[in-house]
C-alpha cells in the first residue's frame, strides 16, 4: 500500500475525538495530514481573489461531498473545520482597531515573561508590493507546542491565569483574519531545559482558498539551538518538513529559507513577531488601514473617520480622545489600558504611545468618587475588592464650550471594554460634558472585547450609572454655564429655610429689617454687573406671575424697591417673601443662562415642530397620491363593470335571439310533422 504524501508539522484545526459543538476545538494535537498537494501542483499567488473582508467568505470548494475519513481521527466520528470558518469567525470584529487591540493584549500579557516593549509597524515586502502590518514583542516567545496551541481554535492557557486579559483562545485567529487574509508568525523561546527553540507558522486564507482545501491546514517548521547553530526539528520525516517549508515559501512574502531565518535576527534574544499581509481593502480599492495620513499613526478609513470630529479635536484638546479614538490607533491605544506596567513601552511606527488617564481630562474641583457594589452577588463569589467598582465622575475640561461629549469608560481587568458608553440619551443639552471612568471585574466581556455580555449585573450597572449622571448633572451643570435645574418643591423650601437661618445668625442687620410692629421694609440688592431695569428685562414671565400673585408684592411690581405691607406677616410669609425677592435678585449671568436655556429649548421644540410639520406634509402628499390611485382604481373598476354589464346585456340579447330561433325551429318542425287527413 502506497504511503500518502504528508505535510510534516502541519497543523489541522480538527479535533481528535468525537465533538458535539465547535466549542470543543481546544488543545488539538499536531499530526501529519495527507491533504496538501505536492509542490508541482501548488501555484504561487500572494493576493486573495477577493480583497474585501466582508465578501471574502464567498467561495466554494472543489469537492462539496468530500469524505470525512481521516487517519488522524483513529476511525472515530469527528468534526472538520472548513476554511470558511476562519472568515465567519473573524466577523465577530466589526471594528478593525478592535482587532489590533487583541494583538496588543497578547503582547501585554507577556510582561510576566519579561516583555518590555510592544512594537506596531507598517513594513513592506518586495514580493507582495503592498504594506504589511507588524506586531512584535520581546516576551518569552512560544515553544513549538505553544505555537500549535496558539493556532488552535478555542485553546487558551491564560483562561486560568490571573492578571491576564485573554481567556477564550480565539483572539489571535479572529483578529489576524479580520485585518488581512494571511499571517505568518516567528517566535523564539528559551525553554525550561535551557534549550532555545524557534518556530515559524503560517495561517493563510489565500492558500486555503486557492488550493480549495476542505480543512484548515497550518504549515509549521521548528528549529532547535545546538551549540552556535540551529538544527531542524524533524517530527516525522524530512520529506514532511521540507513540504511544510515549501508551502510557507510559496504562500508567504519570504521566498527562501534564508529570508525566513533573517527575521529571527531582528529579535534581541527571544520574542514573537507577527506579520499580517494581504491586508483587506474597502469598496474603493484602498487599504482599510490608512498608513499615509499620519506617519506616526495607523488610522482606518470609512464611517469611523469624521472630519468634523478631527477639526474639533484640534480646537478642544481635552476632548481629543473622545473625538478620535474611533479612527486613530494612537488615540485608542493611549486609553486602552487603565494602567501600564512600569517600564513597558508601546511603540507605534517608531514613536512611543503616551499613556493617557481619562481622569486627567476632568475638572479637578468637580470630580466625584463613588463606590459601586453589585447587588446580589452570585453564590460562590466572595465580596472581594475586585467585586467593587470605584467610579470617578466629572465634567470634561472642555464642557464649558457645551460640546456634546459624554459617556462612561468601563474597563475590565485593566482593559477598556466600552469607551465612552452613553447610558443617558436625554433631549437637549442634559448630560453633556459628563464623563466617568471605572473598572468592573464582575461582568464578563464579549468575545470581541468591545462590549459586555448582556446580564442582569450589566443592566443594574447601566441603570445606576444613568442615575448618577442625572444627579451629578443637576447638581453641577450651572457651574459650567448651563441653567440651574430646578429641584423639587420640598427641597427648595428646605434650602430656603436653611438659607434664612444662616442669614439670621450671620447678619444682625437683616433681622433688624423685620419689626415686631407688623410692618417690614425689604430692599433687594442690585444684581451683579447690571441694573434693576436690565434685571427686569431678563426676568422670566413665570417669575413675574409669581410676584403678581405673591401677597408681599401686590403693589407696583415695576417699583418694588420698597414694598409696603399693610398687615402683619407670619414667619412663613416673611421667609416666602425673602425667597421670592432672592429669585428676583439673581445674578445677571444666571438669568442670561436660563434665558439661553429657554431659547435652546424653544429652538429644539420649533425644530421638532418643523420635523413633524414636514412629516405631516409628506403624509398629506402620500395621502393625496393614495387618493389619486384609489380614484384611478375606482375609475378603472367602473370601466370594467360597465364593460361587464355591456357584455352581459349582449349575452342576454344573444340568448334571447337563440331562444326565439329555437322556438321558431320547433314550430316549423311540429308543423312539418303534423299528419294530413
Amino acid at each position: 500500500m502506497n504511503k500518502k504524501p504528508r505535510l510534516e508539522n502541519s497543523h489541522s484545526l480538527v479535533p481528535k475525538g468525537c465533538a458535539s459543538s465547535m466549542g470543543t476545538l481546544v488543545n488539538i494535537e499536531a499530526r501529519p495530514l495527507s491533504i496538501v498537494p505536492s509542490e508541482s501542483t501548488v501555484t504561487v499567488n500572494c493576493s486573495p481573489s477577493c480583497k474585501q473582508f466582508w465578501k471574502a467568505g464567498d467561495f466554494e470548494s472543489d469537492n462539496g461531498d468530500a469524505s470525512f475519513t481521516d487517519d488522524a481521527s483513529g476511525g472515530m466520528d469527528h468534526i472538520r473545520v472548513h476554511p470558511k470558518f476562519l472568515h465567519s469567525n473573524a466577523t465577530s470584529h466589526k471594528w478593525a482597531l478592535g482587532a489590533i487591540a487583541e494583538l496588543l493584549d497578547n503582547s501585554l500579557d507577556e510582561v510576566c515573561n519579561g516583555a518590555t516593549y510592544l512594537r506596531v509597524e507598517m513594513v513592506k515586502s518586495n514580493t507582495i508590493g503592498t504594506p504589511m502590518l507588524l506586531v512584535e514583542d520581546n516576551g518569552g516567545g512560544m515553544t513549538p507546542d505553544k505555537m500549535r496551541q496558539c493556532m488552535s481554535l478555542g485553546y487558551s492557557a491564560k483562561s486560568k491565569m490571573a492578571n491576564t486579559i485573554g481567556q477564550y483562545g480565539n483572539g489571535f485567529k479572529t483578529s489576524t483574519m479580520r485585518l488581512g487574509a494571511d499571517v505568518i508568525v516567528f517566535s523564539r523561546c528559551q525553554g525550561k531545559d535551557g534549550k532555545s527553540t524557534q518556530s515559524i507558522g503560517m495561517l493563510s486564507y489565500t492558500f486555503l482558498r486557492e488550493t480549495r482545501k476542505e480543512d484548515i491546514i497550518v504549515p509549521m517548521i521548528d528549529y532547535e539551538r545546538s551549540g552556535q547553530s540551529w538544527q531542524k526539528i524533524v517530527r516525522y520525516s524530512m520529506d514532511d518538513w521540507n513540504r511544510n517549508l515549501t508551502t510557507i515559501i510559496q504562500w508567504s512574502p519570504y521566498k527562501s529559507e534564508k529570508e525566513l531565518l533573517q527575521q529571527f535576527n531582528l529579535f534581541k534574544g527571544h520574542g514573537t513577531r507577527i506579520i499580517i499581509y494581504n491586508l483587506w481593502e474597502d469598496e474603493e480599492g484602498k487599504l482599510e488601514l490608512d498608513f499615509d495620513t499620519d506617519p506616526y499613526d495607523i488610522q482606518i478609513r470609512g464611517i469611523n473617520r469624521d472630519m468634523k470630529n478631527i477639526q474639533m479635536a484640534m480646537q478642544f484638546p481635552n476632548s481629543r480622545h473622545f473625538l478620535t479614538y474611533r479612527h486613530s490607533l494612537r488615540s485608542y491605544a493611549s486609553i486602552l489600558y487603565l494602567q501600564l506596567p512600569r517600564g513597558f513601552r508601546i511603540i507605534l511606527r517608531g514613536k512611543d504611545i503616551e499613556h493617557h488617564n481619562l481622569v486627567n481630562d476632568m475638572m479637578p474641583n468637580l470630580i466625584n468618587e463613588i463606590t459601586y457594589r453589585p447587588v446580589q452577588v452570585p453564590e460562590g463569589i466572595s465580596r472581594m475588592s475586585d467585586k467593587v467598582a470605584n467610579l470617578k465622575l466629572g465634567f470634561v475640561k472642555d464642557a464649558k464650550h457645551h460640546i456634546d461629549i459624554q459617556g462612561f469608560n468601563v474597563y475590565h481587568k485593566n482593559r477598556l471594554i466600552k469607551p465612552f458608553w452613553r447610558v443617558w440619551n436625554a433631549a437637549g443639552s442634559n448630560g453633556r460634558g459628563v464623563i466617568g471612568v471605572l473598572e468592573v471585574n464582575f461582568i464578563e466581556p464579549a468575545h470581541d472585547k468591545q462590549g459586555f455580555e448582556r446580564t442582569i449585573a450589566l443592566s443594574r450597572l447601566e441603570t445606576r450609572l444613568k442615575e448618577l449622571q442625572k444627579s451629578y448633572w443637576s447638581k453641577y451643570c450651572h457651574q459650567i454655564g448651563y441653567a440651574a435645574r430646578r429641584q423639587g418643591a420640598n427641597s427648595s423650601l428646605e434650602e430656603s429655610v436653611a438659607s434664612d437661618k444662616e442669614k439670621s445668625s450671620s447678619s444682625p442687620k437683616e433681622n433688624a429689617r423685620v419689626s415686631n410692629s407688623g410692618s417690614s421694609e425689604l430692599k433687594p440688592s442690585s444684581p451683579v454687573g447690571g441694573s434693576t431695569e436690565s434685571q427686569k428685562r431678563h426676568r422670566s414671565n413665570g417669575e413675574l406671575d409669581q410676584l403678581r400673585n405673591c401677597p408681599v408684592s401686590r403693589g407696583d411690581v415695576k417699583n418694588h424697591e420698597q414694598l409696603q405691607v399693610s398687615r402683619p406677616k407670619t414667619k412663613g410669609e416673611i421667609l416666602e417673601s425673602r425667597e421670592r425677592l432672592k429669585r428676583m435678585d439673581r445674578p445677571r449671568e444666571e438669568l442670561i443662562n436660563e434665558l439661553q436655556y429657554e431659547r435652546d429649548r424653544r429652538q429644539s421644540l420649533e425644530k421638532e415642530f418643523q420635523n413633524l410639520q414636514h412629516e405631516k406634509d409628506q403624509l398629506d402628499k402620500e395621502m393625496i397620491v393614495a387618493l389619486d390611485m384609489l380614484q384611478e382604481e375606482k375609475t378603472e373598476r367602473q370601466k370594467v363593470e360597465e364593460n361587464l354589464r355591456k357584455s352581459l346585456r349582449e349575452a342576454s340579447e344573444t340568448i334571447s335571439e337563440l331562444i326565439e330561433r329555437v322556438k321558431q325551429l320547433e314550430g316549423k318542425t311540429n308543423h312539418a310533422c303534423k299528419p294530413e287527413y
